[in-house]
């Protein structure tokens, strides 16, 4: 199908009111658009599960892809495995994220097992052939060392520096998870590297920060207030 844009949404963390307006500026169409959400929709804001919602909602939609993060994967393993791998989430901005969720659980736990099923069925990356070019959507990035299919799931949701120094692919990438005013002080846009690699986490959760959305087709990008 010929898509009239393609779409693609970095982080959230739980920043509904600057998702709202983002939103509100792309004038989503899900008959001629192609939607992807790059995960991290919780955490670290103050409407989590807001996001969270939202993103479950429009992955029911055909033609929306919603994508695993790593504050995702957390709170899965949280409630899922419990010990030392679920409980790294709390300290990573999920204590917030746990209230909200412990709420809803108390009105209807039924809900809240259908959200716990919807993180563990996400992907971890969609790829595309767009205009002859291959894309690669992924929440972090990809070990540079490997093959798309040999990767591993720390990789997919936690890399950073050795992916963004070390990637010589083919294809294109792009990714959330580094604020790109980690990489670039006070810098809250969008970053594109020489290496085929496209920043799209630009510090939701931040005081000036924002939630971005770029159009691959005719790279016109929008941002939340």
């Amino acid at each position: 199908m010929n898509y009239r844009r393609i779409l693609v949404i970095g982080d959230m963390h739980g920043k509904f009111s600057r998702l709202l307006s983002l939103f509100h500026k792309i004038d989503f169409d899900e008959q001629k658009d192609f939607l992807i959400l790059l995960g991290d929709y919780i955490d670290r804001g103050e409407e989590n599960m807001r996001c969270f919602r939202w993103a479950m909602e429009m992955s029911e939609k055909p033609n929306v892809i919603a994508l695993r993060g790593n504050h995702e994967q957390m709170m899965l393993y949280y409630y899922a495995l419990g010990g030392t791998e679920g409980y790294i989430w709390l300290p990573n901005g999920g204590n917030k994220t746990k209230a909200e969720f412990e709420e809803w659980r108390k009105k209807d736990d039924t809900a809240f097992q259908r959200a716990l099923e919807f993180i563990n069925d996400r992907p971890y990356y969609h790829q595309m052939t767009i205009n002859g070019e291959e894309y690669i959507f992924v929440h972090a990035g990809l070990n540079p060392k490997k093959k798309l299919e040999d990767q591993e799931e720390e990789d997919l949701l936690w890399i950073r520096e050795k992916f963004y120094n070390g990637y010589r692919g083919d294809a294109h990438i792009i990714c959330g998870h580094t604020p790109t005013p980690f990489l670039k002080r006070d810098w809250y846009y969008p970053i594109r590297l020489p290496n085929k690699i496209t920043l799209m986490d630009t510090g939701s959760f931040m005081r000036d920060g924002k939630i971005s959305c770029i159009d691959i087709l005719s790279d016109q990008i929008w941002q939340s207030d």
